[in-house]
């Protein structure tokens, strides 16, 4: 059996771990959500970049449709002054301002099939997009109540264990404790380890059959000559 304040800080370092992990898997968590909401940020933008677009395309749409129903009143207006026209060139040259008319007539509605065409495609991005951002939402929302109650109960056994670890840290000598929580910072959060087949499980380096002994027979407080962990025979 170990020393009786080997026991005490056996069991100050198993509590001293168990807060590392919990405190560990507590900074864990905002990244996490963080990363959840920065998903949702940008599906969001998503969104509204296929919205913005789906806009303008309508807006184009409008104003072509306003540009054509022009051309196409000015081409009736031409087509009526040419009854009243008497002189040859001046006919020729109104008729060739109808034909430029009428070509820009047909361009226009080109470009107008082409922009509904556009416009539907539009639409479609604009529902995949919505759609993604509403899953994207749901599962921040979802994940943020998830991860706040899990960071509310790792907090709350931080809490718990830290007070143990307080009435337990009170019984140890306060030159044991320092030593012990000097090795713990500087060891890895390993400052009290087991023997184990006749070696230091901390650094693995062999005792002397000497030191080997002595910590058997767990008289005297031992520490391992190379990397300073205190000892003891697990048995």
């Amino acid at each position: 059996m170990p020393l009786p304040e080997v026991e005490e800080l056996i069991a100050l370092q198993d509590l001293d771990r168990r807060i590392a992990t919990l405190e560990a898997a507590t900074r864990a968590i905002p990244p996490l959500v963080q990363e959840f909401e920065s998903r949702l940020h940008a599906s969001r933008g998503a969104h509204e970049a296929a919205r913005g677009a789906h806009v303008e395309l309508e807006k184009t749409r409008r104003l072509k449709e306003g540009e054509l129903k022009q051309v196409e009143q000015q081409a009736k207006e031409k087509q009526v002054r040419l009854w009243e026209i008497r002189k040859n060139e001046e006919y020729s040259a109104v008729l060739k301002e109808i034909e430029l008319l009428k070509a820009k007539q047909s361009a226009l509605e080109e470009g107008i099939l082409l922009l509904f065409d556009q416009i539907e495609e539009a639409a479609r991005t604009v529902a995949t997009r919505e759609g993604d951002f509403r899953e994207r939402e749901a599962e921040f929302v979802r994940q943020r109540g998830a991860k706040g109650a899990e960071l509310t109960r790792l907090q709350q056994e931080v809490a718990e264990f830290t007070k143990q670890r307080g009435g337990r840290a009170r019984r140890i000598e306060a030159g044991l404790l320092q030593s012990y929580t000097r090795l713990l910072k500087s060891r890895g959060g390993l400052a009290v380890v087991p023997v184990k087949d006749g070696s230091c499980s901390g650094c693995f380096v062999a005792l002397t059959p000497q030191a080997h002994t002595e910590v058997r027979k767990a008289e005297v407080l031992m520490t391992c000559a190379n990397c300073q962990r205190i000892l003891y025979w697990k048995g």
